[in-house]
């Protein structure tokens, strides 16, 4: 990077610290806050998991229903999750502001409300070809009910994001939703309702997490009062998104409904235990993603050129987050499914190696979409959803029928890297934005160069200490191998001189997080 470049990017962030709510603020407490969100869900998850999980086929069958809900619930929303929040943030008078709330809100509902009555008459034809057992009709029709319920929930989250409140959202999505909603389920499951109870705790909590939700938002602008609709607008940027985010849903969700068809339920249980695991490392990307859109597009509403520089700098620091987590997952596949899941699943392993690429992939590239969408560039987003989702389908219906998991796996890693390719070349043709820099690609090329084949090595040394507690790779020795990885990824970071003054910002954000100063990087980041 150019003397110019590196003083115009320093400048860009020096103005943005002027801004009413600055950059670095507002990452960090949405970081921080998502970050212990995340936590209780995943925890809480895992506790429900080890009290509750069902064999593969009934699992798989829940997750064909839950793959249904899911993507007619982003069908549904239209694009509107993100329309709400872009336009609220740009306009300054509350008229504007709840009008672009209740303009997301009434379309949402319309749509949602005619795909839930399209899923009921269209249930008899949908359930014996999607479905094995008797118990998952009911399920079905609990998952479909809520549909509507969840829509208003989440047009509710994306007015608490277009305010800019990461504590409401914590609280509603990322505390109260989850620990309800699983402690429903483990507790109806326990009872003996069966299938049936994973849809009613959803419905149930999803019904408490909305009266709530706009409880909160109230809390921010009144709800009552003149407004101003901003339908052709939000219709405008939006439509692109309902194909691009049902495509997007789609890419997660293919596979699963995919193994179903042409597999069995059990194979689609034992691949939605690889299948979440390979996303906790995405969630450091949303730590800096709740954030992003907003800050990004009131930058772009205010003509600020810092986007893309903000960009680049979240970008490698996701890389540099989720790298240490990437290479144990490569490395212990089979045993994290084991201590995740129990023994059963631990055939799950193989494509939790294959899908670990994936989801480092898409962390890798960083807010990608989400830098897309501040510009406006909807149209983009659609096109590379698209290419991925006939990648994805294409090599489904290719691999699935021979290698089962794994060719879902194989399906799914693909389609995510062609994604992320397709979107890195829309933004640098036509936006000049790019995640990498002539400083950044030496951390992107060393730490896999180095690390990885580290990594393996480790494993072969120390054979006798993988076998420690009753399971292959224990927590412990798991734990220990990634504390390794951290050090070791430092490490190679100062020597290979990956750091940038622009650094130091993030760096602030990574302290806050953890608690912790880290002097040692601090000292080899150049001051200009």
């Amino acid at each position: 990077m150019s003397p110019n470049r590196n003083a115009r990017g320093r400048t860009l962030l020096a103005d943005e610290h002027a801004h009413r709510r600055p950059l670095e603020t507002a990452v960090q407490r949405g970081a921080r806050l998502r970050r212990l969100g995340d936590r209780v869900d995943l925890d809480a998850a895992r506790a429900s998991r080890r009290r509750t999980t069902p064999p593969p086929t009934l699992y798989g069958e829940y997750s064909i229903a839950l793959a249904i809900f899911t993507l007619s619930a982003t069908f549904g929303a239209a694009g509107l999750t993100q329309g709400v929040p872009r336009f609220m943030a740009r306009f300054d008078t509350p008229e504007d502001k709840r009008g672009a709330w209740l303009t997301g809100l009434g379309i949402s509902l319309g749509v949602s409300s005619l795909i839930t009555v399209s899923l009921l008459v269209g249930s008899p034809f949908l359930i014996p070809r999607l479905f094995e057992t008797d118990a998952a009709a009911p399920m079905y029709y609990v998952f479909v009910v809520s549909i509507p319920v969840y829509v208003a929930f989440k047009i509710g989250i994306g007015g608490i994001r277009g305010e800019e409140n990461t504590r409401y959202k914590l609280l509603t999505q990322n505390l109260f939703y989850p620990l309800v909603r699983l402690t429903l389920i483990a507790a109806l499951l326990l009872l003996g309702v069966g299938l049936v109870g994973t849809g009613v705790g959803y419905l149930v909590a999803l019904v408490g997490v909305t009266i709530l939700t706009y409880k909160l938002l109230s809390r921010l602008f009144t709800l009552r009062g003149e407004y101003r609709l901003h339908g052709r607008q939000m219709t405008a940027f939006s439509a692109p998104l309902v194909v691009s985010t049902v495509i997007n849903v789609l890419l997660t969700r293919t596979d699963t409904l995919m193994l179903g068809y042409l597999r069995s339920s059990e194979l689609v249980g034992i691949y939605n235990a690889a299948y979440p695991l390979a996303g906790v490392m995405l969630v450091v990307l949303s730590a800096f993603g709740y954030m992003y859109l907003p800050m990004a597009s009131r930058l772009d509403g205010d003509e600020d050129e810092s986007v893309g520089r903000i960009y680049e700098v979240t970008t490698k620091w996701v890389y540099l987050s989720v790298f240490p987590m990437f290479v144990t997952v490569l490395v212990f596949p089979s045993d994290i499914v084991s201590v995740a899941f129990g023994a059963g699943y631990a055939g799950a392993g193989a494509a939790l190696s294959i899908l670990i690429v994936g989801s480092f992939t898409s962390a890798a590239f960083g807010r990608n979409r989400e830098t897309l969408s501040a510009l406006g560039a909807t149209k983009f987003i659609m096109v590379s959803n698209a290419v991925a989702f006939v990648v994805n389908v294409v090599l489904n219906l290719v691999l699935i029928p021979r290698y089962g998991v794994v060719g879902a796996a194989v399906a799914s890693t693909g389609s995510y890297v062609s994604l992320n390719l397709v979107v890195y070349g829309f933004l640098r043709r036509r936006f000049g934005i790019s995640p990498f820099t002539r400083s950044s690609m030496k951390t992107y090329a060393a730490l896999p160069l180095v690390l990885i084949p580290l990594g393996f090595a480790l494993k072969r040394v120390f054979p006798a200490a993988v076998h420690v507690g009753a399971l292959p790779g224990s927590v412990p020795v798991i734990a220990a191998f990634a504390a390794v990885l951290v050090v070791a990824t430092v490490t190679v970071v100062v020597i290979v001189g990956g750091l940038e003054p622009e650094d130091a910002i993030l760096l602030d954000f990574v302290e806050d997080t953890v608690g912790v100063r880290v002097p040692f990087v601090r000292r080899f980041i150049p001051e200009d």
